[in-house]
């Protein structure tokens, strides 16, 4: 009888297994969102960080809200008026708002440059739903906020397709020549055929997060 001689490669093998088991063992994350790191990447909800992400977007959400305090970090403010909408075109006060400033948010004032020095007094962002190329019908979609800074890349790529948005796979990446989370969005490739049987759930299941409040968390 001869002695088996494990290797290195067979005990990372068997390593990376053992970490499997465990990290499908661990409770899902309380958050399906996903926040940019300046100068990391983008981290999971399990705490991973991508240096770049790819993806499918599900949906898209648009969100206005009108904030009157300059922005202090670990300070969250709730702000008076805002909107979720699918539909960039015609957004309003949403009727939780407690001091809506106009009924509708195109040709309200707090939404007009120069309301706030050179810029909005209301912050107009993006809300992605997103999910892996290989996702499936168990796939939890993460949520994605673009801010102001990050939009017009998006709209670029977006307002360049020629098919649904759900058909194709888009790539996202941190700015490296600006100091804050400034995401770059590129189109990629068509989605692959494996995703189709799972696409409608997907975008189905997409719908609580996504539509949520001005502020995801």
């Amino acid at each position: 009888m001869t002695n088996a001689i494990m290797t290195l490669a067979d005990l990372r093998q068997q390593l990376a297994a053992k970490l499997l088991d465990q990290r499908s063992a661990l409770p899902p994350p309380t958050s399906s969102r996903i926040r940019p790191v300046v100068n990391e990447g983008f981290k999971l909800p399990d705490e991973i960080i991508l240096e770049e992400l790819e993806g499918i977007v599900v949906d898209v959400r648009y969100i206005n809200a009108l904030y009157l305090k300059p922005f202090k970090r670990g300070e969250v403010e709730q702000p008076p008026c805002w909107c979720v909408s699918a539909d960039a075109n015609n957004m309003a006060p949403d009727a939780e708002c407690s001091k809506a400033k106009s009924e509708n948010c195109n040709g309200c004032p707090m939404n007009e440059f120069g309301s706030k020095g050179s810029g909005k007094a209301c912050k107009n962002t993006i809300r992605l739903a997103i999910v892996p190329p290989d996702a499936t019908d168990s796939t939890v979609p993460y949520i994605l906020d673009l801010a102001p800074t990050s939009t017009t890349s998006f709209l670029k790529a977006y307002r360049g397709l020629k098919v649904p948005i759900q058909t194709v796979v888009m790539s996202f990446s941190l700015d490296k020549k600006v100091e804050y989370a400034k995401i770059i969005t590129t189109l990629l490739s068509p989605a692959p055929d494996s995703i189709a049987p799972y696409l409608f759930g997907l975008i189905d299941s997409a719908q609580a997060a996504i539509g949520r409040g001005y502020n995801f968390d």
